[in-house]
């Protein structure tokens, strides 16, 4: 009996040990709406800078895991939970160190001229949670404001949008997609918009 157990107990962590983050998310790119939302402002408007902790207004699942806050920072990426302690402008997706992270714009971008705002709406159980970057510099000493958005479902899914913009970004190198932890290869998406796919190495 004894054998059995080891075994499969043995089975089990192998299992485990092949999960990836497409066996929780899946990428699909189509075309929405930018609507801006009139939230509350995360008073971050500044450059280089993390939010405090902000609830969410309900439970959100993200693999084996549930948040019901986040910490955004001013470098176009949001943290799930409260780990995150400062604002990481390095845009890496496939860091072991900076996760759970969903990244609409993954960069060194400024918000001094611009801000930060977040809402709830819907009733459970499809509740949406906006955090939206308005007049985002791109990067941090770019002319043009950027305009976008992530969406939490309560649902599960995670929506960007991004608003229609009238000029080019400053030297851009951003990352845009998910990670989630442990982190590192298969255990993001890394999202490249001209071509609507995504990668996970």
């Amino acid at each position: 009996m004894k054998r059995l157990s080891l075994l499969l107990v043995m089975i089990f962590t192998v299992c485990l040990s092949w999960a990836t983050i497409d066996e929780y998310y899946s990428f699909t790119a189509n075309t929405a709406t930018y609507t801006p939302i009139t939230g509350t402002d995360a008073g971050i408007s500044s450059d280089n800078v993390l939010s405090a902790a902000i609830p969410i207004g309900f439970t959100f699942g993200y693999g084996d895991f549930s948040y019901s806050e986040v910490k955004i920072s001013t470098n176009g990426w949001v943290g799930l939970g409260t780990s995150q302690t400062d604002d990481n402008l390095t845009n890496n997706l496939a860091s072991t160190t900076y996760q759970p992270v969903v990244a609409p714009l993954w960069d060194d971008i400024s918000m001094a001229s611009g801000t930060v705002s977040y809402e709830m709406t819907g009733t459970a159980p499809t509740r949406i949670f906006t955090i939206q970057y308005a007049d985002a510099k791109w990067n941090y000493s770019g002319s043009v404001g950027f305009n976008f958005q992530v969406q939490l479902y309560e649902t599960g899914k995670i929506s960007f949008i991004y608003g229609s913009s009238g000029g080019t970004p400053n030297n851009p190198s951003a990352s845009i997609g998910i990670n989630m932890s442990p982190g590192g290869s298969g255990w993001y998406y890394s999202v490249d918009p001209t071509s609507g796919t995504a990668s996970t190495t």
